[in-house]
């Protein structure tokens, strides 16, 4: 029983650094001014750190994050997608 709360307390710990961390990037694509390959770095880093959390999920990373990146970059204004975001997209067509 002490072993199961423990367990959900520490998935409920990674779900939530995760979220402060996409939060964060979706937040800085949509307010400052960066150039393609520094918001590569940036959604790159945070798919990094979402792996690092949750081995082996990157196919949901991508899912469930990579459009909410490119929503914030288009309400953004960006004239040019990132490369993962490129890529992602001659995936999913």
């Amino acid at each position: 029983m002490i072993e199961t709360k423990q367990l959900w307390e520490e998935e409920t710990r990674k779900i939530r650094l995760l979220r402060v961390c996409t939060d964060l990037v979706a937040q800085l694509l949509m307010t400052r001014p960066l150039s393609a390959e520094e918001a590569d770095r940036l959604i790159v880093g945070a798919r990094s750190f979402a792996l690092g959390l949750f081995p082996d999920k990157g196919h949901v990373f991508d899912l469930v994050y990579l459009p909410r990146f490119r929503r914030a970059l288009q309400e953004a204004g960006a004239r040019k997608m990132p490369g993962i975001l490129r890529k992602w997209e001659k995936l999913t067509q």
